[in-house]
């Protein structure tokens, strides 16, 4: 009988251990999946800066922004496939702000006088500053 209830007590720590490090791989996996997302992000605001501010358009940044708009969306469906919905809001916020900006400017959100680069910076701020709060406290 104490063989069994030992046999027993090392499957159940031995599930518990399985458990965590399937939870912490998820939570890696996660976090490689945001930070690449993040640095889409970073790179479409880099686009959005040199159309808007430094008036860049020729054929290589429309390239250059269709690429960065389609890896952006496929990193924001793979947090949908990942992450909780909430985490998941957050991102397609901060995508469609990043698309937007890249496409048609600060918008009315411009201040006049304002460089470019601060608008568009201006722009994407409130929606990064969700996600990136979003993120932390998912990730907690």
């Amino acid at each position: 009988m104490a063989q069994h209830a030992l046999g027993r007590a090392t499957d159940r720590a031995e599930t518990r251990r399985s458990l965590r490090e399937r939870a912490e791989a998820r939570r890696s996996e996660r976090l490689t999946q945001l930070v690449d997302f993040l640095r889409t992000v970073q790179e479409g605001e880099r686009v959005a800066v040199d159309r808007h501010h430094h008036q860049v358009a020729d054929e290589q940044w429309q390239t250059r922004a269709r690429q960065t708009i389609d890896r952006m969306w496929v990193a924001q469906k793979t947090i949908h496939m990942l992450c909780t919905p909430e985490v998941n809001e957050a991102a397609r916020r901060l995508a469609f702000a990043v698309q937007n900006v890249i496409r048609d400017g600060p918008g009315d959100s411009a201040v006049p006088g304002e460089p470019q680069d601060e608008q568009v910076w201006a722009v994407i701020r409130p929606s990064r500053r969700t996600f990136l709060d979003v993120v932390r406290d998912h990730l907690n």
